[in-house]
C-alpha cells in the first residue's frame, strides 16, 4: 500500500517513520521545497492546487491523509472523489472555521463557552453584551499557536481594538497581519484550572480506542509540555472526555487520529477546539504507550487492526521550540530525543523530548534535568 500525505512537515515525517515497519510506502505533498518530511519520504513539491503534480501524486498512491487542517477544501474534494481520504473532508470543513466548529459542539451537546460572530465594528462592540468582558477575539480561519488572537479585558481595550480592526471608512486596518480579515469569533474567557487533551482513534469499521488524557502547559501560546496520564483526573471526567470524543468521531464518520482540547474548570469541562490529525499533545505516546499515535493513525486509515493504547508508564512530552537540547539528556534513562531535521528559528517547533518515569515525582525530576540541558 502507498499512502499519500498532504503536508510534508514533522507530522508527515513521523507518520512515514511509523508506517514503514508496517510495510507501507509514503509520499508527501508540500509546496515547501525543503519540507523536513522530504528527508524520509518522497516529496512532491507543488502548490496546494489541482496541478499536474497533484494528479500524479493522486495516481501514484492508494489512500490519503493530511497533517494539518488548513488543506484547501477544493483539494480535499478533488482527492476524495477519486481515492479514499481519511479523515474525510467534513472534518476539515468544521475544523477550518471556528464558528462552524463551535456550532458543531453545541449541536452535539458538548459544553462550550459563550461565543458570538464578529464581522464589523458594531458586532465587535456588541460582544460586551453577548459574551461579556473579558473575552478573546479570534480569527475564524487560520491562526494557530496563539496567532490571530486578541484578549479584551476592559471596555477601553474593546474600543481600542474596534478602532484597530474596524477603522472609520477610508482608513486602513492598523493590524497589518490581519488587514483584510473580516470575520472573527468572540469567546468568553474561561477561568480554567488546566488544559486537557484527549487523543482518540477510530477505524473504518467504527471501532475506537482512546489514549490517556494529557495535561498541557503552554508558553507564549505554544505547547510547551504535556504530561500523561493527566494527574488527578477523576474517573467521571475521564468518561466524559471519552464520551465527547466518541460523539464527534461518530458524527463525522471519522477515520484516523483525532485530538480534542478541553479546559477543566471548577464547574466542569469546556471544549476549546479539535484537530483532525495526529497532534503535538499526543507525541508522548511514541514511547509512552504500547502503540503510538502515529502508528495507530496509519493502522486506522490502512484498514489494519488498531493497536493497544495502554500506557507503558507516566510520560511527558517536552517541546523544543526555537531551541536544541544537549544530547547528554539521553544519558538519563527513558529520555528520548526526536529531532525534525529543521533549522533552529525563534518560535519554530524543531523537535521534542519524550520522558518516561515510574511516578510523577520522578517525572518532574527528569523534566527539570532536560530543562537544564535545553540550549
Amino acid at each position: 500500500m502507498k499512502i499519500g500525505v498532504l503536508g510534508g512537515g514533522q507530522l508527515g515525517r513521523m507518520m512515514a517513520i511509523a508506517g514503514y515497519p508496517l510495510g507501507i510506502e509514503f509520499g508527501l505533498y508540500d509546496p515547501t521545497e525543503d519540507a523536513c518530511g522530504g528527508q524520509v519520504a518522497r516529496l512532491y513539491n507543488a502548490p496546494f492546487e489541482v496541478t499536474d503534480e497533484l494528479k500524479k501524486f493522486v495516481d501514484e498512491h492508494d489512500v490519503f491523509t493530511y497533517e494539518f487542517e488548513n488543506v484547501p477544501l477544493e483539494l480535499a474534494e478533488y482527492i476524495a472523489q477519486r481515492k479514499p481520504l481519511y479523515p474525510g473532508k467534513d472534518a476539515l470543513f468544521y475544523s477550518q472555521h471556528r464558528l462552524r466548529e463551535k456550532q458543531l459542539f453545541v449541536d452535539l451537546d458538548i459544553p462550550v463557552t459563550k461565543f458570538s460572530k464578529v464581522d464589523d465594528r458594531a458586532s465587535l462592540l456588541a460582544a460586551e453584551q453577548e459574551v461579556g468582558i473579558p473575552f478573546i477575539l479570534k480569527t475564524t480561519t487560520l491562526g494557530y499557536d496563539g496567532k490571530g488572537q486578541y484578549r479584551v479585558t476592559s471596555q477601553q481595550e474593546l474600543v481600542e481594538l474596534a478602532d484597530k480592526l474596524f477603522p472609520e471608512e477610508g482608513e486602513a486596518c492598523q493590524d497589518t497581519n490581519y488587514a483584510g480579515v473580516n470575520e472573527y469569533i468572540a469567546e468568553a474567557f474561561v477561568n480554567f484550572t488546566r488544559e486537557l487533551s484527549i487523543i482518540s482513534v477510530r477505524d473504518t469499521n467504527g471501532d475506537c480506542v482512546f489514549y490517556s488524557p494529557a495535561e498541557n502547559d503552554h508558553r507564549d501560546g505554544i505547547l510547551h509540555l504535556s504530561v500523561a496520564p493527566a494527574p488527578n483526573l477523576s474517573g467521571e471526567k475521564l468518561s466524559a472526555l471519552q464520551a465527547y470524543a466518541r460523539k464527534l468521531l461518530d458524527k463525522l464518520g471519522y477515520v484516523g487520529v483525532l485530538s480534542i482540547e478541553f479546559f477543566e474548570t471548577e464547574d466542569g469541562l469546556v471544549v476549546n477546539e479539535f484537530a483532525p490529525r495526529v497532534h503535538n499533545s499526543g507525541h508522548w505516546s511514541m514511547e509512552g504507550s504500547i502503540t503510538g499515535q502515529f502508528e495507530n493513525h496509519i493502522r486506522a486509515i490502512a484498514g489494519l487492526p488498531l493497536g493497544d493504547t495502554t500506557n507503558r508508564s507516566v510520560s511527558a512530552m517536552y517541546n523544543l521550540v526555537g531551541h536544541d537540547v544537549d544530547r547528554k539528556a539521553m544519558s538519563t534513562p527513558d529520555v528520548h530525543v526526536h529531532w525534525y531535521g529543521k533549522d533552529i528559528k525563534p518560535k519554530r517547533k524543531v523537535g521534542h523530548v519524550n520522558i518516561l518515569a515510574d511516578d510523577y515525582a520522578q517525572l518532574t525530576q527528569k523534566i527539570e534535568q532536560v530543562d537544564g540541558l535545553v540550549k
